[in-house]
């Protein structure tokens, strides 16, 4: 052992009972009562988490920490395991006890019980740490961080009597089980610290000694971690506190290093205890010593769990569930008569989400017990669902505006409240928006775009689907000229009432499409309806009116739209002695769910028919608008590459590709096998020696998935012709929440891109491997591969290796002695049978 004990700690140890565990062994079951505690001395344990409806494991955390404990909620109502802890060394160290009989000689002696809650707690941080690094290290919130020291603030003088201080601590849940005797005492030195945002109350690291209490603002917990996949240093945000009467840190109580740093997000004010009043009265008073070292650790359990919380909410992708599993988990610790019980229920429909928060924010103010900490921990993670819940009322609000408005207005007064809900809506989703220079100074134009599906989630209760990119087109054309766009909608079915309601106030121009009743009518009535149609483009663009229509005619999902457009609108225009100007504008993503997905909308330079014909080389108005539609597509492609990858893919990887650019360029053509990638091979530093008589060059980078190898490839290999291409991604896509058959689109636009730049190279794909720290993706590590063989199959030149098999245990879980800490990464064993699998499968 390489840290002492406390001398008073050793007639403690001595009862406990030495004990030799190997790989697998269980040592605690989740949600069964806590029968022996143990403290670690050698190897390594994690500790897993299963979710309700979920038969998987997801892993929560690991230690392999001298002295870490196991078994913690010994001490701690209802007494029941929180995860399992399975050893995940070949063999483990530990002291054991019956967890009655450690408690009884607890209780026969305070003074050695303070000393081994004071070392417990220390001891049991560490899990706080560690779990907050691995929860970093899965992560794809990556930010830059800011490395400000922290403040004190300003001192304030606080403007309460005695009796009115120690009601300020009886509202904070830490202290809710004190005497007030004791809380006088702390009360008397209180000092109150104004905190502006950006300050930094405590600093990752840092030693404060301590407690500091939340009176009122918000203050933010982040983590700086290092990616050794971009060799740089990130932020990665956890909650946020704003309730009043939160402790902002474990560590000060402990005068340790702090797991994180906390900064001001809204002007803050902390109520501060010193440390000398503390320390002054545990020491004059042992039951409160005890009391106080026990509510720490409370404390670091409850840290523990949001931590935790936010790993499962991050890896699941799942909110709604992990709330629901908190609350279900911890259900015992409740009132039989607490709102909270029917939150998950109501977090299942989508039209009563909104009185499920509304629940928790009554319940973070007013709860009592350990209700409020509850609400707060899954408050804090249910931001995105929040997000959409206030989405999706405000798409109500857009249809109500229209269609349930029983005021007498004219169209245009519908409109114009249509728009002001339109603009309040999109002011929740995140869109990106580029081009707004193209749009013309004079209205008179017509604004063509690619028309996109629903997301069937945003349905309204009465099955009307709100078009979310018109209606957002309709906004920003108002916006800028200052009056409404003549729209052309289709005409609905005879049994779509609420259709026919809403559109039928708002006077836009009304055709038939193929998602219409069927029409049957004569030839001559065909061509009458549509002379009428032309009359009335006509009149609108001759009274200067803007004209907002998507040229399909019907709608379509991002990654194949547009469709074919139809001529009716162009022949309209050809017709006109002055070609108004045309304005394209390419849509993405507003066929997706705002809590995975950003929006997107580009605004492409103005033409006018004629001459834009002429550029594209006929004279033919099919054959014009066979060759426009093309290029609208790959706009609309480009558009959807650069949205997915805006997030600081250059930052990220832009030093990484140059590296890689300068290496390609020293290599010779037609004669090296390029392997392309993730940090999976990027890190496998021997990979050019292992396969050198297969001349391979690791060209891998950073925490790459498909789409940013899609992203880089043409930098990367513009001048650059291997003899073969191995490609290794997929369990990055997954993990920021792609689907299987995403990672399979994205794989298929990069197969399309290596066959137009090498078009007789052979290529070969490795399947994803099956990580530890993202076992709970393996159903869809499964489907993903089944995906991508059943491509590689049914394409000439194209090869697939096998690793994921290879890296199962008997009992179909991945090899955790295969990688390094992180549970993510290979270590040298796991690239051993990398090196062997590939050798052995690859063909060039």
């Amino acid at each position: 052992m390489t840290e002492a004990l406390p001398t008073s700690l050793d007639k403690l140890f001595s009862q406990g009972q030495e004990v030799f565990c190997k790989k697998g062994d269980v040592l605690k079951k989740q949600f069964s009562r806590v029968d022996r505690f143990y403290i670690l001395l050698e190897g390594t344990v994690h500790f897993h988490q299963s979710l309700h409806s979920n038969d998987r494991e997801l892993l929560a955390g690991m230690s392999q920490s001298l002295y870490a404990p196991i078994g913690m909620d010994a001490f701690i109502a209802p007494y029941r395991n929180e995860t399992t802890a399975r050893v995940a060394s070949d063999t483990a160290r530990l002291i054991k006890w019956e967890t009655e009989q450690l408690i009884k000689c607890l209780d026969a002696d305070i003074h050695l019980a303070i000393d081994f809650f004071t070392f417990l707690n220390n001891h049991s941080h560490r899990f706080v740490e560690d779990t907050s690094e691995l929860f970093a290290n899965t992560s794809a919130a990556l930010q830059t961080l800011n490395t400000d020291s922290s403040s004190d603030g300003y001192l304030a003088h606080i403007d309460r009597d005695e009796i009115d201080k120690v009601i300020l601590l009886l509202q904070s849940p830490f202290f809710e089980e004190f005497d007030e005797k004791d809380l006088a005492v702390l009360a008397s030195s209180m000092q109150r610290r104004e905190y502006l945002v950006n300050e930094i109350v405590i600093s990752q690291d840092e030693k404060k000694k301590g407690i500091f209490l939340l009176e009122s603002g918000e203050v933010q917990y982040s983590r700086m971690n290092f990616s050794i996949e971009t060799n740089k240093t990130y932020k990665v945000p956890f909650r946020s506190i704003s309730t009043p009467g939160y402790l902002l840190s474990s560590s000060s109580l402990l005068g340790i290093k702090s797991a994180m740093t906390s900064h001001v997000t809204k002007e803050a004010v902390v109520l501060y205890i010193p440390k000398e009043t503390l320390e002054k009265h545990c020491k004059e008073h042992p039951n409160f010593a005890l009391s106080f070292q026990k509510r720490i650790l409370w404390l670091i359990n409850n840290q523990l769990r949001a931590v935790r919380t936010r790993l499962i909410a991050t890896q699941f992708n799942e909110e709604l569930l992990v709330a629901s599993t908190l609350i279900s988990s911890n259900s015992t610790k409740l009132s039989v008569h607490s709102p909270l019980h029917a939150v998950p229920v109501l977090l299942e429909d989508k039209l009563t989400i909104p009185q499920a928060i509304e629940v928790l924010h009554k319940v973070e103010l007013t709860g009592i017990g350990p209700e409020k900490n509850l609400a707060s921990l899954c408050l804090d993670n249910l931001h995105k669902t929040q997000r959409e819940s206030n989405f999706y009322r405000a798409l109500q609000d857009i249809y109500s505006s229209v269609a349930e408005n029983t005021e007498e207005k004219t169209n245009d007064e519908v409109q114009l409240d249509c728009i002001k809900a339109s603009k309040k809506a999109f002011s929740i989703p995140s869109i990106y928006i580029k081009g707004l220079e193209y749009m013309p100074n004079q209205p008179g134009c017509i604004f063509i775009y690619n028309h996109l599906l629903n997301e069937p989630y945003y349905t309204l209760p009465n099955q009307f689907q709100i078009t979310l990119d018109s209606h957002y087109l309709s906004a920003l054309v108002y916006e800028n000229y200052g009056a409404h766009a003549q729209r052309v909608v289709r005409i609905g079915k005879s049994d779509e009432y609420a259709h026919e309601n809403y559109y039928n106030k708002l006077g836009f121009i009304s055709v038939y499409t193929n998602d219409s009743d069927e029409l049957i009518e004569t030839e001559e009535e065909r061509k009458s309806r549509h002379q009428v149609f032309y009359d009335q483009i006509k009149d609108a663009i001759l009274s200067g009116k803007n004209i907002i229509i998507s040229p399909e005619g019907s709608s379509h999902p991002t990654e194949h739209s547009p469709s074919k457009f139809k001529s009716g609108i162009f022949k309209v225009i050809q017709q006109l002695e002055v070609q108004p100007l045309i304005v394209p504008i390419v849509m993405a993503n507003f066929d997706k769910r705002i809590t995975a997905y950003k929006f997107a909308c580009e605004i492409k330079k103005p033409f006018r028919l004629n001459e834009k014909m002429k550029e594209l080389g006929t004279s033919d108005i099919k054959e014009f608008l066979r060759k426009y539609q093309l290029k609208f597509r790959q706009d609309t492609q480009e558009l959807t590459d650069n949205i997915a990858n805006e997030n600081s893919a250059q930052l990220l990887f832009q030093d990484e590709i140059d590296a890689l650019k300068e290496k390609v360029t020293k290599l010779p053509p037609n004669d090296t096998v390029a392997f392309y990638g993730s940090s999976t091979i990027r890190l496998w530093e021997s990979l050019e020696g292992d396969l050198a008589d297969k001349k391979a060059v690791n060209l891998g980078f950073g925490g790459s998935s498909y789409q940013w190898c899609l992203f880089y490839f043409e930098r990367l290999f513009e001048n650059f012709l291997p003899k073969s291409y191995v490609l290794y991604g997929g369990d990055n896509d997954l993990s920021i929440g792609q689907s299987p058959s995403d990672v399979l689109m994205n794989f298929s636009l990069l197969y399309e891109k290596i066959k137009r730049h090498s078009p007789h190279a052979p290529i070969t794909v490795i399947s994803i491997k099956p990580s530890p720290s993202r076992e709970y993706l393996l159903p869809k590590i499964i489907q993903t591969n089944e995906l991508l063989r059943t491509f590689v199959d049914e394409h000439d030149n194209m090869h697939w290796i096998e690793i994921f098999e290879h890296m199962l245990s008997p009992d179909g879980r991945p090899k955790t002695d295969l990688f390094v800490e992180d549970m993510l990464h290979l270590n040298l064993k796991g690239y051993k049978i990398w090196k062997q699998q590939v050798r052995e499968q690859l063909i060039v």
